[in-house]
């Protein structure tokens, strides 16, 4: 049981050596010598074009021996953790925001405007304000992000819609609940949603859940709020929705992760799906499936304890630099290089259209514009990431997330209310954060 802090006792006593070898870079000299490259997750377009793009970097600096390598995104933090314990960590690791954290807690990680002298003033001014900030901990800018990904959205049929008689999307939990009863056929559900364990699962659901005054965590006090009646009522609209017989199965859904759903909505096998910002665009849909996506409806009242929020968003393809990284210059020069415009619109439909665009540029681009209409109205307009809020991130998310996401099995599968299941995971958890953080 007393795992998690030696480790951290371990990690934070050997990252000081490392720390010490890095000291402000500016454009003085060219950066040479090999620098190694982790990068973690991605859709099937981006992992291809990052490779692509790679290319463009090592032809733009011959002197730089870049050493890429590619790891499915469930593996990362395994993966960090055990490269950094060994000295056989990268020097640039692509992770997710809601890493920092821990990396940067654990001293894993140098903080970008330490080192990166002028560039961070060209950082901010190419990078959407709300989306830089989603790589900053502590006052401190660890990861420079590429695009972020928002919960909740919604993905509604306009066809089903249309024969339901609704000339516009739900907007409110109730009409979301009339939505799906009405456009419920015997052979395909009014709504899908995912209830695995998988960790994109249970952040759509924090999305509803935050949305409604909820929060899993509050920091000031150390104390888990899984029973939070924000996150209690949140888990009884999946509960209703269930009863209201608007869903497929509940045992097929605890089966059934986000990627499975997606693909149900896309071949018409549910009228509507709730998901992540990117909804269906990395897979596509049918094309007699005419759909839109749009922003989770809000609840009638929010019931929580604390502020609600538009969205939780994060980024799963944000640059980090290593302590202990063997060439902190070359390893800045990598990081710099995504920050331009040439690779920040790679995620405004040059080619990708699945994430929401880190880079100012990718916002002018007819691609995204033609995708995704009401992001692009919505991020012109101001509003698009106002009242908006970082996914939950801090040291032992990972703890407070796996019993959430028991909980909501439990709930579904009818073994427990939600305020039994949040309740006994609310104990459960609290355990499990006093002995990571001592």
């Amino acid at each position: 049981m007393s795992t998690p802090i030696n480790r951290r006792r371990f990690l934070g006593a050997t990252a000081a050596a490392g720390a010490a070898a890095f000291l402000p870079f500016g454009r003085g000299h060219a950066a040479s010598g090999e620098v190694s490259v982790w990068k973690f997750g991605g859709t099937p377009q981006e992992i291809e074009t990052w490779a692509q793009r790679n290319d463009v970097f090592s032809q733009a600096n011959p002197d730089i021996d870049l050493k890429y390598s590619y790891f499915n995104g469930q593996i990362r933090r395994q993966k960090i953790l055990a490269g950094f314990q060994t000295n056989r960590v990268a020097d640039v690791v692509i992770a997710f925001g809601q890493d920092i954290p821990e990396f940067a807690g654990f001293g894993m990680l140098q903080p970008l405007d330490d080192i990166a002298g002028s560039r961070i003033e060209g950082w901010k001014e190419r990078i959407v304000p709300e989306v830089y900030q989603s790589g900053v901990h502590e006052g401190k800018l660890y990861a420079l992000p590429t695009y972020v990904d928002m919960a909740s959205f919604l993905a509604i049929n306009l066809d089903a819609m249309e024969e339901a008689g609704f000339d516009r999307p739900p907007e409110t939990w109730e009409e979301l609940r009339e939505y799906a009863k009405a456009m419920t056929k015997p052979d395909r559900p009014g709504i899908a949603f995912p209830v695995t364990t998988a960790p994109v699962d249970i952040n759509i659901f924090e999305g509803l859940a935050y949305a409604n005054g909820g929060r899993i965590f509050d920091e000031e006090t150390g104390k888990v709020t899984l029973n939070d009646p924000g996150v209690v009522d949140a888990l009884q609209l999946y509960i209703d929705l269930i009863a209201d017989g608007s869903t497929p199965a509940a045992t097929s859904m605890t089966e059934t992760f986000f990627r499975d759903t997606a693909q149900l909505f896309g071949q018409g096998r549910s009228a509507m799906w709730i998901g992540l910002s990117w909804l269906n665009t990395p897979w596509g849909v049918n094309e007699d499936v005419r759909w839109t996506g749009v922003p989770f409806p809000r609840p009638d009242k929010p019931s929580g304890s604390y502020e609600p929020v538009s969205a939780i968003m994060d980024g799963t393809a944000m640059l980090m630099i290593s302590s202990r990284a063997k060439n902190p210059e070359a390893a800045l020069e990598y990081v710099d290089f995504w920050s331009q415009n040439q690779q920040m619109e790679i995620w405004g439909g040059q080619p990708e259209i699945a994430r929401i665009p880190a880079g100012k540029a990718a916002w002018d681009n007819p691609e995204l514009k033609e995708a995704w209409p009401n992001w692009v109205k919505s991020y012109d307009a101001g509003t698009l990431f106002k009242g908006g809020a970082p996914m939950p991130r801090f040291i032992g998310v990972s703890a407070i997330e796996s019993s959430l996401g028991t909980a909501i099995q439990q709930a579904v599968l009818g073994q427990k209310t939600p305020q039994e299941a949040l309740d006994e995971a609310t104990a459960g958890a609290q355990t499990q954060i006093d002995l990571i953080r001592g």
